[in-house]
Formats: C-alpha cells, sequence, structure tokens
C-alpha cells in the first residue's frame, strides 16, 4: 500500500513539474534585441504582434509645464518598433520611411542627418507634424496635436527599426535633451 501512494506522488510530482516547465515555455516572449533605458518615473512596456515588435516608454506627467507655466496634459513618449524589410539596406529603409510619412498631415521635414549610436549606423530625422489623437475620457472625440518628433532609423538584418522620440512642440527643448543624453546613448542591439 505504502508503495503505490509513494509512486502516485512521484507520478502526480513528476506531471506537474513537466506541466510547470511546459507551461513556462509557452508564456515567455521573445527576447528583445537591443537594450535601452529610461529615466526614473518613466514607465515602459513591449509587445509583439506576429512580427512586430513595439516598445512603448512614456514620461511622467509634471504638475507644472517649464516652459508654459501650465500643467503637462500630454505625455511625452518613446516608441520603438521593429518590422520586417527584406532586402533593404538603411539608405532604402529611411527614402521608403520618410516617402509614408510625407503623406501624413501637415508633415514637413526640419533636419536629417547619418549618425552613429553606439557604433550603429543610423538615420537622424526631426519633422513637424500634426496627429490626431483621442479625447481623454471620449470614446468618439478627438483632438489633433501640432509635434516635433526625433526619429533615429536603423536597419539591421532585414529588420527596420524607428526609435520614435514624441514631443511636443512647445516641450521640444525639455525634453529633446533628455532624450538626446540620457535615452538614445544607452541604445545598443544585443549580438
Amino acid at each position: 500500500m505504502k508503495r503505490i501512494k509513494i509512486w502516485q506522488v512521484l507520478v502526480l510530482l513528476f506531471s506537474v513539474i513537466i506541466m510547470v516547465t511546459s507551461c513556462n515555455k509557452d508564456d515567455e516572449e521573445p527576447e528583445l534585441e537591443f537594450e535601452i533605458t529610461v529615466p526614473s518615473g518613466w514607465n515602459y512596456n513591449n509587445y509583439y504582434y506576429e512580427d512586430v515588435l513595439r516598445y512603448y516608454a512614456w514620461s511622467p506627467m509634471r504638475v507644472e509645464d517649464d516652459i508654459n507655466l501650465v500643467a503637462d496634459t500630454i505625455q511625452e513618449d518613446l516608441v520603438i518598433y521593429r518590422n520586417t524589410y527584406e532586402g533593404m539596406n538603411l539608405d532604402m529603409f529611411y527614402i521608403a520611411l520618410t516617402a509614408d510619412l510625407a503623406q501624413q498631415t501637415n508633415y514637413q521635414t526640419l533636419y536629417s542627418s547619418d549618425t552613429t549610436v553606439n557604433g550603429e549606423d543610423a538615420k537622424k530625422l526631426i519633422h513637424l507634424q500634426t496627429i490626431r489623437i483621442p479625447k481623454s475620457g471620449s470614446s468618439t472625440d478627438s483632438i489633433d496635436l501640432d509635434i516635433k518628433p526625433m526619429k533615429l532609423i536603423f536597419y539591421r538584418d532585414d529588420y527596420g527599426y524607428v526609435m520614435d522620440c514624441g514631443m511636443l512642440i512647445y516641450t521640444y527643448d525639455y525634453y529633446k535633451p533628455i532624450f538626446e543624453e540620457e535615452i538614445v546613448p544607452t541604445f545598443r542591439f544585443r549580438n
């Protein structure tokens, strides 16, 4: 009788171990191909949908806007997305991206240059654009925002990466140094 109980416990324990390890494998997300650090107080998350990766970080709300002396109503953000673009190179991906942006509302290129980030070739783009976002608390109403984002564009292993540093026109001077000096230098691809 004791042998049967011990055997049953061992089988049950073995079954639980197999189930737990197989469940953990199914729940694991693919690992990010890059590392990045955001300042203290910022929040972030990432998700995958099919082959598209999106990393999203957003600034804390400031009680008083240092520029206009009003409360912050929009959080500045960082979006990194990756998508498959086989058979391209950095220049081709950049041209395709800017052609798509030019089709959007009130798009205007302000600055464009070649650059490197931790030894990785990139393109830097600063532009103006009007975007439409849902109005807070409303499912049917929206507002237009004039933004001045800075984008860093990478191409690696058949993937196009865009690091979009989103800023409003009037918060640009405040947030640009945070992006350029604190966030962008921490970005690096894992080898």
